[in-house]
């Protein structure tokens, strides 16, 4: 993992790590990683998810949103935000920056980290991460809500997930939700948390394919969205070519 030390620095308290970018000569302290301590400045928005809230705010001039790391599944009704301490580089925020990294080197539409936070207690840590704020999109399902993507786009949609797969990044969560679409129907992907990277590809890339249909499914029967077979065949005409 030492090649990703120089795309951060690290400040140490007494519980805490928190990384922020190399060129950034400010310091945030840990309690600045508590939605708590943002979500009732003025300007600040609040975006719920299946796994609790994000803030967004202003730091520093710019918009960026800050995401706890929760559980997901039947652990959570037992476990909300607490993880097994394996080292920090085994650590959700450390993984998912250096995936975050990777992606953006290669020139792929993702949010850039601009801090994270790891406090442990004991044998558990609890984590945040403050990622830039992709302005003016809103997630692919709420965008089908509302009308019909172009067959171009779902074609470029197909395209995009083909070189994040070329890049050797496996998405453990592709879904309608984790994809962002703009005014011009760009497409950004987010949430890039027990994302791993891949050495080859295999039959490791069609999972996440498989979970966005899956996804894009599930909101066309709850929610009767624009969208149809010939959509889904027009992206992977796309991710095939």
């Amino acid at each position: 993992m030492a090649i990703w030390r120089s795309m951060f620095r690290e400040v140490k308290t007494s519980n805490c790590i928190v990384l922020q970018q190399q060129d950034d000569d400010t310091q945030l302290s840990a309690d600045q990683f508590d939605s708590e301590h943002w979500k009732s400045l003025p300007g600040s928005e609040l975006f719920a998810s299946k796994r609790g809230v994000s803030v967004k705010f202003s730091l520093r001039g710019r918009e960026v949103i800050l995401r706890h790391y929760y559980r997901g599944g039947f652990v959570r009704k037992l476990i909300t935000d607490q993880y097994l301490w394996l080292g920090k580089t085994m650590s959700r925020p450390w993984l998912e920056w250096s995936i975050l990294e990777r992606a953006f080197k290669a020139g792929l539409p993702v949010p850039k980290p601009v801090a994270a936070c790891i406090c442990r207690s004991g044998i558990w840590y609890r984590a945040a991460i403050i990622m830039t704020y992709l302005e003016n999109t809103e997630i692919l399902a709420a965008r089908l809500g509302t009308r019909k993507l172009r067959r171009k786009s779902w074609y470029q949609l197909g395209l995009l997930i083909k070189r994040m797969h070329a890049e050797g990044i496996h998405h453990a969560d592709l879904n309608a939700s984790n994809i962002l679409v703009d005014s011009h129907d760009k497409f950004y992907l987010i949430d890039f948390d027990k994302a791993r990277v891949m050495n080859h590809l295999a039959d490791w890339q069609w999972r996440p394919l498989f979970r966005l249909q899956r996804s894009l499914d599930k909101f066309n029967r709850e929610q009767r969205i624009h969208y149809g077979d010939e959509d889904w065949q027009a992206l992977m005409d796309g991710y095939q070519s």
